[in-house]
C-alpha cells in the first residue's frame, strides 16, 4: 500500500498460508473426501469477503467428477456456519456468471448462491485483525473450472 492509499486503518497483515491451512481445516472437517477439493474464499454477491454477520463461502471444487462444495464461514474464528451444499451434475439446476464477474448456481431443491470472487481479499478473521488471503493462482484456476462447469449446466 502506497502513502497515498493509506486510509489511516491499520494495514491488513499477510495471512498467506496460515489463512489457507485454517481454511482447511474447517472444510475438511466438515466434507467427506475433503483431499478431492481444491479451495477458494468467496463473497456473497454484492459484498467483500466477510459480509452479511462476519460469513463467507469456502467454495471447494473439482473436476472429476464436476462438483462444487459450499461452506459457509464465520471468519472470526474460522468456524463453520451451516451444513455445507453440494452442487453436481445430479442436482444442478444452472449455472452461470453474471456481468459483475460473480456466479450463481442453483440446485434443483432450490438453494442459489450468488457469489464473487478476489485474487487477495482482506478478511476480519479477528477485533482488529484483518488479514490479506492470497489466491490468485486459485482463483485462475477457479474461473477455469466454472466456465466449464457453465457449460455443463
Amino acid at each position: 500500500m502506497t502513502p497515498e492509499e493509506h486510509d489511516g486503518s491499520p494495514a491488513p497483515l499477510e495471512g498467506g498460508q496460515l489463512l489457507k491451512d485454517a481454511f482447511r481445516r474447517v472444510f475438511d472437517g466438515q466434507i467427506p473426501n475433503y483431499g478431492d477439493y481444491n479451495l477458494v474464499v468467496a463473497s456473497r454477491h454484492g459484498g467483500s469477503a466477510g459480509d452479511e454477520a462476519g460469513t463467507a463461502f469456502v467454495v471447494g471444487y473439482r473436476w472429476k467428477p464436476a462438483e462444487l462444495m459450499i461452506a459457509p464461514t464465520h471468519l472470526s474464528g474460522i468456524t463453520g456456519t451451516a451444513v455445507p451444499s453440494e452442487v453436481n451434475m445430479t442436482n444442478l439446476a444452472h449455472a452461470l456468471q453474471w456481468e459483475d464477474g460473480s456466479y450463481e448456481v442453483g440446485t434443483s431443491v432450490g438453494r442459489i448462491f450468488r457469489f464473487g470472487l478476489q485474487s487477495a481479499p482482506v478478511l476480519d478473521v479477528g477485533p482488529g485483525s484483518p488479514m490479506r488471503l492470497d489466491q490468485a493462482d486459485d482463483v485462475v484456476d477457479f474461473m477455469a473450472f466454472m466456465e466449464s462447469f457453465i457449460a455443463m449446466a
